[in-house]
């Protein structure tokens, strides 16, 4: 029975080791999950900004096009929409595993949640902008 039991603490051990030791991994390829790969690159301050620079620009032609023509059924998702990831990009813990695992994986950097934040608040500015600019246009307000 001695033998048994030892055999089955020795299987334990041994189960326990692997699944440590590929815990690490499991968290690594968070980065494979969302579709990047290192032959991609290390992703850097820059290409987060030019990335964000992209969709922000879109998210605030499209917002501003909505207000100048009237379509609210465009707008407010749109707005919601930058709300949301202006948020979520607040919502970052620097200290969270995941997040750390990212960044040393290289498929994150530290100030994307940051970026995200920021971008995403210009469509948010702009509209508000475009929507005060209309509104003195219509009311002859100089």
């Amino acid at each position: 029975m001695a033998a048994l039991g030892g055999h089955t603490n020795k299987q334990t051990v041994a189960i326990a080791i692997v699944c440590f030791l590929y815990a690490t991994s499991a968290f690594a390829e968070v980065c494979d999950k969302a579709g990047w790969d290192p032959s991609d690159g290390v992703v850097t301050v820059a290409n987060e900004v030019v990335n964000s620079a992209r969709w922000s620009f879109i998210l605030a032609l499209v917002v501003t096009i909505g207000i100048m023509k009237g379509w609210r059924w465009l707008v407010w998702p749109i707005t919601l929409l930058s709300l949301g990831l202006v948020i979520l990009g607040l919502s970052d813990d620097p200290e969270d595993p995941i997040m750390l695992y990212m960044i040393a994986e290289g498929c994150r950097t530290s100030w994307s949640g940051t970026i995200m934040s920021i971008s995403f608040a210009m469509p948010l500015a702009m509209g508000a902008l475009v929507a005060v600019l209309k509104f003195k246009m219509k009311s002859g307000k100089p």
